[in-house]
């Protein structure tokens, strides 16, 4: 999927298929028939006798969520911000009925419930976790957090066990790969005319995008090295919000119901080809359009300004 993420140039190849369900009002991510993440590929494509090919939709499932990969820089910078930021931006007073909730999660690791802040619905709070969990669902590695297999339709079938025991990594991998995410740095501002670019983030703020959107938090003064009291400039709040029927997945992950969403970050926006969680927006105007929701008052204000404000704030969003 590669450091940067967003699905590359094909979303056929690249998007992860997540999977749930409502048993007896209780939502369920379906693990008795592969779930929560299907493998769409197999051993069956190099070896053509292998009893097992990609995982497919069960008809067990009632939600079905098609998503594009989140970009990986920048995410020790995110991983350094204090609790204590987050907590203080979702008591905030905002416009337009906008109330970002923090998605409270389970860390395996600790043995805690921790402040979510990875993932399309910040359901994971630590590089490590979040590495343990595409070690298991992407890659089918076991690991001491995640240590059981994650069988193909849920199905231990004969001919398909490993040979290897589980875990397959003791941690030591998992743990270099989550450091190298923790300092993949993100990409700086592309240059451009600088009147121009005020005048759009002056439209951006104007609008409110930048309620959730926050353009710079900072980090702990108490992080790690490099990581320690920097400005970090994604343009978030890390907080989930409310975006609408039209954006409900019905998959449920912590505390984030089908149409909470984290306010995804657009620091690196101009490298990417598709937008929302689904990549069904192919530009950032369609993207914009198909925010509803929390951010339906800030959207029509966009659709409803003249053209030339429109430009203005599309180019500011083009150099991030």
């Amino acid at each position: 999927k590669g450091a940067v993420g967003g699905a590359g140039f094909d979303l056929v190849q690249s998007r992860v298929t997540r999977i749930g369900a409502l048993s007896a009002g209780t939502y369920t991510d379906l693990p008795q028939v592969g779930g929560p993440v299907l493998q769409r590929r197999s051993l069956k494509e190099f070896f053509p006798r292998f009893p097992v090919g990609g995982e497919v939709i069960p008809r067990e499932a009632q939600f079905v969520s098609r998503r594009i990969t989140t970009p990986l820089f920048g995410a020790g910078l995110i991983e350094s911000i204090p609790d204590s930021t987050i907590v203080d931006l979702s008591r905030r007073r905002n416009p337009d009925g906008i109330k970002g909730m923090i998605n409270n999660v389970y860390n395996p690791e600790t043995k805690k419930t921790e402040i979510g802040r990875f993932g399309w619905k910040s359901q994971v709070s630590s590089l490590r976790v979040f590495s343990g969990d595409a070690y298991l669902n992407e890659m089918g590695i076991t690991t001491p957090l995640f240590p059981k297999d994650n069988l193909p339709q849920g199905k231990d079938t004969p001919g398909t066990r490993d040979q290897v025991a589980d875990p397959e990594d003791d941690g030591g991998d998992m743990t270099l790969f989550a450091n190298y995410m923790r300092l993949l740095a993100p990409p700086k501002r592309s240059q451009m005319d600088e009147q121009r670019n005020r005048r759009g983030e002056d439209i951006f703020n104007r609008i409110n995008c930048s309620v959730c959107h926050v353009p710079a938090l900072q980090t702990s003064p108490r992080a790690a090295g490099v990581l320690a009291n920097k400005r970090v400039q994604l343009y978030s709040d890390l907080l989930l919000h409310k975006m609408g029927r039209g954006l409900d997945d019905g998959v449920r992950q912590g505390q984030a119901m089908g149409d909470d969403w984290r306010t995804a970050p657009l620091w690196g926006l101009r490298y990417r080809q598709f937008f929302m969680h689904d990549g069904r927006a192919q530009n950032i105007e369609a993207a914009i359009n198909a925010h509803d929701g929390e951010a339906a008052a800030s959207r029509s204000r966009f659709q409803n300004m003249p053209k030339q404000d429109r430009n203005a704030l599309l180019d500011f969003l083009r150099s991030l």
